[in-house]
């Protein structure tokens, strides 16, 4: 015999779960004691449920799931921001919530953390939103329940969300008989079989075939699928944002980053000059090119979760990987060539130079900086679009959550990488108004001995929300924190570096000592200008003023539905 709680545990260390993240409540604390005393599982605490959602969605991103325990009604509503953004991202998360004693729920009383009117599925009700299985557990249901729910948000490769009543944990149910194993997915070979039929016509006629990557190959462990088709069959391949950190970006088959129309000559050429393009695990939004990518989806072949498409073909139950075996055999050998994007090597930055920091030379000296083998974490806003300047160096991870761009989860992010990988060097790149919301994580950076590299943008603001509009309004203005200093009031003794930097030359010196990962946490705090942008920024913004406020009727995508390709939106 076993308890539910022992149970739920044993069943997320089979799935690799070596870390939960999360706050103590009184409706939880007695599953967390369980979670102290089971051996594999480390309890990880967290400033608040935020950040435990967002180091779970960091912690995931390299390590396959992650797991959170928050408490009911105000804890769990907390995480509710993080766990849309792992369900827009495809990030598995379990979100396990301490819930009201059964009898309680049962009599509808009213209790704290409620309404008061002894609805206490009102917060399921919010989950449904946000997750892609729910259940309430109970003695009579654990055992089928956590396994049903478990195996749905693996396949799906998104959150699930468990809520376990504070008198259910103890109790006693039979122990499994045999490890829970990560599930495959189902394939309808009937479907696989027609999905072939059509493609290996498309393929047929084609002589300029074509890669785009997005990040629903990462989730899905692609990489040896999707490079033995680049290698084998020699096709050029261009990533999303969403997708960066998949492809070696040193390789003579990658293009470049594809952005629509915004994207630069030789990609664009690579992906719209394509008259087959296989676009594997893509997700097509506003910021990534969905209003400029001038695509014939007449020529695309798509793979993602759980369905293929050829053009406006949908074959379910045809999940990637089993699709990409079989384009890997029909795929033809392409003789065309194709121009890749030169990212020339940035002129040094000169140790003595006085002169302003900007925009413009800070971002190529920061991929000369990056090492094989990083974690990147870019935020969202200025940081997203800086490090699209440079190529990546090869095994780098890039933990970026551009769809759901919700400022604030790079650094929480960057604490659950750090958990998930700890030999890894984590580079963290923030702005001001970004690390305003979720610093605190940095003082669990400290606690639990994480050495990152730290860079805070100080542009005075939300310099992302001027590129948009009010970018002389005091609404864009924060107030001037000194970022610096932030590590030594989170930890008295900590033993950490500091720096200000505001000139080309003060930031040659700080990195010229970061050859290696650094023998303490290093924040670095960059000074720059109110509105000096990134490469791109300036443009995506007066793009974004159109469309959000419809200064222009927004046209029409050239060719793509406004919902990108077949199977992403719900309608």
């Amino acid at each position: 015999m076993t308890t539910v709680g022992e149970l739920l545990l044993s069943r997320l260390h089979d799935l690799g779960i070596r870390h939960i993240f999360g706050l103590p409540g009184d409706y939880n604390m007695e599953f967390l004691d369980q979670i102290e005393a089971f051996p594999g599982i480390e309890w990880v605490g967290s400033c608040n449920e935020l950040n435990a959602s967002y180091s779970a969605d960091g912690y995931a991103r390299l390590a396959g799931i992650a797991a959170i325990v928050t408490t009911f009604g105000p804890g769990e509503l907390s995480a509710v921001n993080g766990l849309a953004g792992a369900m827009a991202e495809s990030v598995p998360i379990v979100s396990i919530v301490g819930g009201p004693p059964v009898r309680i729920m049962e009599k509808h009383t009213a209790m704290h953390h409620s309404i008061g009117d002894g609805d206490f599925d009102r917060w399921i009700r919010v989950a449904r939103e946000v997750t892609v299985a729910q259940t309430s557990l109970t003695v009579d249901n654990a055992s089928t329940e956590i396994d049903r729910v478990l195996r749905e948000g693996w396949l799906a490769q998104r959150p699930v969300y468990i809520r376990l009543p504070g008198d259910v944990a103890q109790q006693e149910v039979a122990a499994p008989r045999s490890p829970l194993t990560r599930p495959e997915p189902v394939v309808d070979q009937e479907q696989l079989d027609a999905f072939v039929g059509i493609a290996r016509r498309l393929l047929a006629k084609a002589s300029r075939p074509a890669l785009l990557v997005g990040n629903l190959a990462i989730r899905f462990d692609l990489h040896d699928l999707v490079n033995s088709l680049l290698v084998d069959r020699n096709w050029p391949v261009a990533t999303q944002s969403v997708g960066r950190g998949f492809i070696d970006e040193s390789s003579p088959h990658y293009v470049g980053i594809y952005n629509g129309g915004d994207s630069l000559q030789p990609t664009c050429e690579a992906i719209h000059g394509a008259d087959a393009l296989v676009c594997v695990g893509t997700t097509f939004f506003d910021w990534d090119g969905l209003f400029t990518a001038d695509l014939d989806l007449s020529l695309i072949i798509g793979l993602n979760t759980t369905a293929a498409t050829v053009g406006d073909t949908v074959f379910p139950s045809v999940p990637p990987e089993a699709a990409l075996r079989a384009l890997y055999e029909i795929a033809p050998v392409r003789e065309v060539p194709w121009d890749v994007t030169i990212v020339p090597p940035p002129a040094p930055l000169d140790p003595a130079s006085t002169a302003p920091l900007q925009q413009a030379r800070l971002w190529p000296v920061v991929g000369s900086m990056l090492r094989p083998g990083d974690v990147l974490v870019p935020e969202t806003g200025t940081p997203s679009f800086g490090v699209v300047e440079f190529h990546l160096k090869p095994q780098t991870d890039v933990l970026m959550a551009p769809l759901w761009g919700s400022i604030g989860y790079a650094t929480p992010a960057a604490f659950g990488a750090g958990i998930a990988d700890p030999d890894r060097r984590v580079v963290l790149i923030t702005g001001d108004g970004s690390l305003q919301l979720t610093v605190q994580e940095i003082s669990r950076m400290l606690a639990t001995g994480q050495r990152p590299i730290i860079m805070v943008l100080n542009n005075g603001g939300y310099t992302v929300e001027r590129a948009v509009d009010g970018r002389h309004q005091p609404y864009n203005d924060i107030d001037n924190w000194r970022y610096a200093d932030l590590p030594s009031v989170f930890a008295r003794d900590a033993s950490i570096d500091s720096y200000v930097v505001a000139t080309e030359g003060e930031l040659a010196r700080v990195f010229a000592g970061l050859s290696g990962k650094p023998e303490r946490l290093t924040i670095i705090e960059v000074k720059l200008g109110l509105v000096d942008m990134p490469l791109g920024m300036p443009r995506w913004g007066s793009e974004t003023t159109a469309l959000d406020y419809q200064i222009r009727a927004a046209a029409e995508p050239p060719r793509l539905p406004w919902g990108g390709l077949p199977g992403q939106t719900a309608t």
